[in-house]
């Protein structure tokens, strides 16, 4: 049995715990759902305009959750770096595979990865920003809605290209 490498340990560690961060996000996002901003935290991400980010934070103030919805935010930049280089330490683990379909996409994933982590910390530093003086910035919102779908593009990049990996990976080992 093969022993783990110290950067396929940074891997599991940071991916996995990447992944847990993020669960509790979601379990947390229905607290956030009203009429106003009803996929929650995701239409306060998408806002473009400083009149939608006010709309939605006063919704929030209205209903008792806004200091809950900045601790979100500053979880998710919590989130962020720990996803970001698990993923980013998955993709250079397959990288250095033997399998050249492996390497190709262990290579694809280290980009998703540094994608991600770049234009989530970007998104969510103009949110966070805007929670936190709890006014709307057409400038950070227009930043923010234009990021959200690079992170979010990139990010299923990451996830789904590793479960392809460590399937890839699996029946490698398998057939060897």
């Amino acid at each position: 049995m093969m022993r783990e490498s110290r950067l396929e340990r940074h891997f599991w560690r940071f991916w996995l715990g990447g992944l847990l961060i993020l669960a509790a996000m979601i379990a947390m996002n229905p607290w956030f759902a009203n009429a106003v901003s009803p996929w929650g935290i995701r239409d306060h991400q998408a806002a473009a305009t400083a009149l939608r980010v006010d709309a939605i934070q006063a919704a929030w103030q209205t209903a008792g959750v806004m200091n809950l919805a900045r601790f979100g935010m500053a979880l998710d930049l919590v989130y962020i770096g720990v996803y970001s280089y698990g993923a980013y330490c998955g993709g250079r683990l397959f990288a250095r595979s033997d399998g050249a379909a492996l390497r190709r996409l262990g290579w694809v994933i280290v980009g998703a990865a540094v994608v991600v982590g770049f234009a989530d910390y970007l998104e969510t530093i103009c949110q966070f920003v805007q929670a936190v003086t709890f006014k709307g910035d057409d400038r950070l919102a227009s930043i923010a809605a234009t990021a959200q779908p690079i992170k979010s593009t990139a990010f299923l990049v990451t996830f789904v290209g590793l479960l392809v990996a460590l399937f890839l990976r699996r029946r490698s080992r398998r057939a060897a």
